[in-house]
């Protein structure tokens, strides 16, 4: 039986294909026309359009904060990604969806009635941050406790797992986005210039950063200006954007700090051995595992490919699938082993 394990993010879309790997990684941006609701297209075509669509269609994100906003489009989406990926015709697979250790029982059913538009044959789910311990090269049943921070687009779900289960977690919406947005602000303020979302991403991925780069880095940027509305260009430098970043980043050590408070004794004395393991696309901002470290007093790890590390995690499970319930059924909260 063809399985597919999936990570629907805020920002990107990833699908595992048992026996073949990673075989999509597109946006989830679907543009959708204004007065009929029809779609027109799906992934990365959709994505080039954000900040840029005529006044008949709408780019929009169906996944926001790690929850699904709209299971109709959501489902399209991944009916069309599904196809992409060479799923399709009368060909039904299973499908494994990773979602957030603090989803509600309502979200969980738009992620499986996603799932099954999308042509899925069954759904299960698996809580992301055991996805991530496992895709990062971490024992998930071993009994010692391991803490993971997975940085999204939308959300940054931080949890305390051991024996293959979420001990306790937390979740903050500073993410990716909020990251963004910092960005935007920043340059709106300091450069009376008016960016999109896009721009600012680009801005934070090349030159962005919570630490110093120890070397002159700099970017041009074309935006609008805020004053008069005209065309305008400015030069950015690195070191600007730190503080707006780091003010971000503080958002999630305080979760992190709260949710180590809270936790048990002796799994909080295993993170002096197990340490940190950073995950998602986030964790690529530069400097931000040095200053975690710095201020945890904790070894952090940050994998070859963090953004691959949820789904990665989901091979394990593929195999296994024809085993498990259907329905809402979170596997992690089984506490059954992932091997």
């Amino acid at each position: 039986m063809l399985a597919y394990g999936m990570d629907l993010g805020t920002s990107s879309v990833l699908l595992y294909r048992q026996g073949k790997g990673i075989v999509l990684r597109e946006p989830s941006v679907v543009a959708v026309r204004r007065r009929s609701g029809q779609v027109v297209s799906v992934g990365q075509q959709a994505h080039d359009l954000l900040g840029r669509t005529p006044e008949d269609l709408l780019a929009v994100r169906p996944v926001r904060g790690g929850v699904i906003t709209d299971c109709e489009i959501t489902g399209v989406m991944a009916r069309v990604l599904l196809k992409k990926a060479g799923c399709g015709g009368m060909l039904r697979p299973n499908l494994l969806i990773c979602v957030p250790p603090l989803v509600s029982e309502l979200e969980e059913r738009a992620v499986i009635d996603a799932g099954i538009q999308a042509g899925a044959a069954r759904v299960c789910l698996m809580e992301q941050p055991v996805a991530a311990a496992v895709g990062a090269g971490v024992d998930p049943n071993s009994p010692k406790g391991t803490l993971v921070v997975d940085i999204g687009g939308g959300t940054t779900d931080i949890a305390l797992i051991s024996m293959g289960a979420v001990v306790c977690a937390a979740s903050v919406r500073t993410a990716g986005d909020s990251c963004d947005s910092a960005v935007q602000a920043l340059l709106r303020e300091q450069h009376d210039l008016h960016i999109g979302l896009p721009t600012a991403e680009r801005i934070k991925c090349e030159i962005g950063g919570v630490l110093p780069r120890g070397e002159q880095c700099s970017m041009v940027v074309r935006g609008r200006r805020v004053s008069d509305g005209l065309p305008a260009c400015v030069t950015v430098e690195a070191d600007e954007l730190i503080p707006a970043l780091r003010g971000q980043t503080e958002d999630i050590l305080a979760a992190i700090c709260g949710l180590i408070e809270t936790a048990p004794p002796e799994l909080v004395g295993d993170l002096t051995e197990t340490g940190l393991v950073l995950a998602g696309g986030g964790a690529r901002l530069f400097g931000i595992d040095r200053y975690l470290s710095e201020q945890l007093g904790l070894e952090t790890h940050i994998p070859e490919e963090p953004e691959t590390c949820v789904v990665q995690g989901t091979s394990r499970l593929l195999g296994g699938l024809r085993r498990m319930h259907d329905g809402t059924l979170n596997l992690a909260r089984r506490r059954q082993g992932i091997v």
